[in-house]
C-alpha cells in the first residue's frame, strides 16, 4: 500500500512538472547542480595542490642544476690543477725522455675518466 501511495505522489509531481518527461529532466538538473556544488571545494585543493606541487619541482629542479654547476667548476679547477701537476713535473724532470710515452698515456686515461 506504501507503493501506491509513494507512485501517486511522484505521478502528481511529474503532473505538476509538466510531464514525465520534463519531471525526470527537472530532478536530473537539480541532481548535476548538487554535484557541482559538492566539486567546487575539492577543485580548490586541486588547484592549490597542483601550485605547491610544481613550485616544489621547480625547487628541486633548480637545486639540482646548481649542484651540477657546482660539480662541474670542481671538476675543472681538479683537471687543470693535474694537468699543471703533470707539465711542472715534466719541465722539472726533463731528463726522463723515456718515460714520457708512459706518462702520457696515463694523463690521457687520467683525462678521460675525469670526463666520464
Amino acid at each position: 500500500m506504501a507503493q501506491n501511495w509513494d507512485y501517486a505522489e511522484l505521478s502528481k509531481a511529474a503532473k505538476a512538472a509538466g510531464g514525465p518527461e520534463k519531471y525526470v529532466d527537472m530532478l536530473e538538473q537539480a541532481s548535476k547542480d548538487a554535484g557541482k556544488m559538492e566539486m567546487q571545494p575539492w577543485l580548490g585543493v586541486a588547484a592549490v595542490g597542483a601550485s605547491l606541487l610544481t613550485t616544489a619541482t621547480i625547487k628541486v629542479v633548480d637545486y639540482f642544476k646548481s649542484k651540477k654547476k657546482k660539480n662541474e667548476a670542481e671538476i675543472e679547477k681538479t683537471k687543470k690543477e693535474i694537468i699543471n701537476g703533470i707539465k711542472d713535473y715534466d719541465d722539472t724532470h726533463p731528463d726522463e725522455d723515456d718515460n714520457r710515452e708512459v706518462e702520457k698515456c696515463q694523463e690521457m686515461n687520467l683525462k678521460n675518466r675525469l670526463m666520464s
